[in-house]
């Protein structure tokens, strides 16, 4: 495939061509009309200076002298002749340099009339045939005659040729010039792409982490991308690898006591009862190191969300689970605010922190969300009118396995929003509602 720089090169290079080639045929047409136009003043010139050395006697006839002012006339092979007709078509005189030519028959004029044509003689030389109608009073009567003046296209041509072979070669010259001046551009323009491309081999290679250079401000917002890109993937990453070294590690005591415990001849422990605490506990452990390694994270080139119709969807979900508490719970939304991320990452985040809203609120629940708080931020709040919590429990809430009391639940799923939150460079509070009982105040970084 050809490369971007060849395809606008040729691309500019057939505008180009096109532009000059028809710029080139106007100009050749121009000039042809213009040295025509210039030839019939010329020729009309002559008419008038025949005239003027023309005498008409009383019979009509026409005495023009031998020797002409206009040398040409009186040249044989001179390629310029001359003859005058009278209005029957008979030739009255004709210039010393006709003698021998077959001049082609002109048609009869009115007085001031004049016609401008090319013809040819019979010997196939092309002529411009310039003819002029002009009357005299003689004697009472009227004598119409034509001034008939031809001259040879040779020198019309060769002009034309000259004309044409230089306005060529200065058209190509012209074009050669641009095509190397637009080479040079596009190679300048098109630097911070092949800087860029360079950039992203190193970081291939493993020898940089980003991409580092200052860009033009149209390639911003994809350098841009690309770096939270590789952030992102480099996030999810090591992620997955913490998730995975914490998840051996975490398995290794409940392994342990289960292998103690059927080694162990002690009745005060039955089997049973170690195989299925340690087996919820193993499960516990899976299920919050696999949502944690699934957590996306930040990706500027996901679609955004639109966080109204899914906060409404798990509220409603929830309002039927606790429908024996009959909670109210009011939504204050800002219109049009997105989630600038992945869809099941605030599937979790927003479940886990309603779902314990639900749990504690004796009859009310308060969910806020907006981004006019803080440029480039999602703020969550959310409200309930429990119990609320000690100020010493918190930050403890937040990690896996603790709960406030043991009313239900694994531990895990406050943990797994913290996660969430701090994997979307966010942070997350917990204090006292107006409402009277706890407060989740969630802000999320938003680099859509």
């Amino acid at each position: 495939m050809l490369s971007l720089t060849s395809r606008l090169l040729i691309s500019l290079s057939i505008v180009l061509s096109c532009f000059l080639g028809g710029t080139g045929y106007v100009l050749d047409k121009t000039f042809q009309e213009s040295a025509k136009d210039a030839a019939q003043d010329r020729l009309h010139g002559f008419a008038m200076a025949l005239i003027a050395a023309a005498e008409i006697k009383i019979d009509g006839s026409v005495y023009i002298p031998d020797i002409l002012p206009i040398v040409r006339f009186n040249q044989l092979k001179s390629g310029l002749y001359a003859q005058v007709l009278n209005n029957q078509g008979k030739q009255l005189w004709k210039s010393s340099s006709s003698n021998g030519k077959d001049l082609p028959q002109s048609h009869q004029l009115k007085n001031t009339e004049a016609s401008f044509v090319v013809t040819e003689t019979l010997s196939g030389e092309r002529l411009f045939n310039f003819n002029y109608g002009v009357s005299w009073d003689l004697s009472n009567k009227v004598h119409v005659y034509t001034i008939n003046i031809l001259e040879s296209l040779d020198t019309y041509e060769k002009e034309i040729n000259r004309f044409q072979q230089k306005l060529w070669l200065w058209l190509g010259g012209v074009s050669f010039l641009l095509i190397v001046v637009q080479g040079s551009l596009m190679r300048w323009s098109l630097r911070p792409i092949h800087t860029a491309a360079t950039e992203i081999e190193r970081i291939e290679a493993g020898q940089q982490t980003e991409l580092e250079n200052i860009y033009p401000k149209e390639l911003q917002i994809l350098t841009k991308n690309l770096n939270a890109l590789m952030k992102s993937n480099k996030q999810h990453l090591t992620r997955y690898r913490h998730s995975l070294s914490d998840l051996a590690h975490s398995l290794k005591t409940p392994l342990a006591l289960l292998n103690s415990a059927g080694e162990s001849n002690d009745t005060k422990h039955p089997l049973k009862e170690v195989v299925a605490e340690q087996v919820d506990q193993m499960k516990q452990i899976v299920d919050y190191q696999l949502q944690r390694a699934s957590t996306s994270g930040q990706n500027p080139l996901s679609k955004p969300i639109d966080i109204e119709s899914i906060t409404n969807k798990i509220n409603n979900s929830l309002l039927k689970v606790y429908a024996d508490k009959r909670i109210t719970s009011n939504i204050e939304i800002e219109s049009e605010v997105l989630f600038f991320g992945d869809e099941s990452d605030l599937f979790e985040l927003l479940g886990n922190t309603l779902d314990n809203a639900f749990k504690w609120a004796q009859s009310n629940i308060l969910i806020k969300i907006n981004t006019s708080q803080t440029p480039h931020q999602l703020w969550i709040s959310i409200e309930d009118d429990g119990p609320g919590i000690e100020p010493q429990l918190a930050k403890k809430v937040l990690e896996r396995g603790i709960r406030s009391d043991e009313r239900g639940g694994t531990g895990i799923g406050l943990a797994i929003v913290n996660d969430i939150v701090q994997a979307y460079d966010g942070t997350i509070e917990l204090g006292q509602s107006k409402l009277g009982g706890c407060l989740f105040l969630i802000k999320l970084s938003q680099n859509q």
